[in-house]
């Protein structure tokens, strides 16, 4: 009975790929984490890459998340190719790294392959004091120039679970399109 059940989901569900990038230690694996068991687990910095599925209601989706450090971040555009979202993870708490983050970001969507992916900012790290605002983000990225790309700021926190549903939410309504 339990496999009619499940294959009568599989022929409602939505399928989603993400990529999931941004800065070394900006929270990639912890989002991933709380998004896919309800905490933030224990983490280590991404070596490389790691792929999860995921179901949020009949939405699947398959995660790439990707290591931030220098040697990988040219990787990111390779694996963002033919994905339905991107996923911009920036600590928020950071202020000095918004400058390294906003060349990385504008770098990689310099690639015309990514136009018209969607792009989510996840402003994460908001439970730390002294975090910048969405409209600091927004201004630090230089985002108002990003015009192939149709965006989203979310300010969060991956490992307190602030505004994680938000951006289930903003996830599912972009598989329905």
């Amino acid at each position: 009975m339990g496999s009619i059940i499940a294959k009568i989901r599989a022929l409602f569900s939505r399928h989603m790929e993400l990529v999931i990038v941004g800065l070394e230690n900006s929270g990639k694996t912890t989002f991933v984490n709380y998004l896919s068991g309800g905490s933030p687990g224990k983490t280590a910095p991404t070596i490389g890459i790691n792929v999860k599925t995921l179901r949020k209601g009949n939405l699947i989706m398959k995660v790439w998340d990707l290591g931030g450090q220098i040697q990988y971040r040219r990787e990111w555009i390779r694996y963002a190719k033919g994905t339905n979202v991107i996923i911009f993870v920036v600590d928020s708490s950071e202020r000095e790294l918004i400058f390294s983050a906003r060349k990385e970001l504008h770098m990689m969507l310099e690639d015309q392959d990514l136009g018209g992916i969607p792009l989510l900012v996840l402003a994460n790290k908001i439970d730390i004091s002294q975090h910048l605002s969405e409209p600091e983000i927004i201004k630090g990225l230089n985002l108002d120039y990003i015009s192939d790309n149709p965006w989203l700021v979310i300010s969060a926190s991956a490992m307190k679970g602030t505004n994680i549903e938000r951006v289930v939410d903003w996830l599912i309504k972009k598989s329905k399109k």
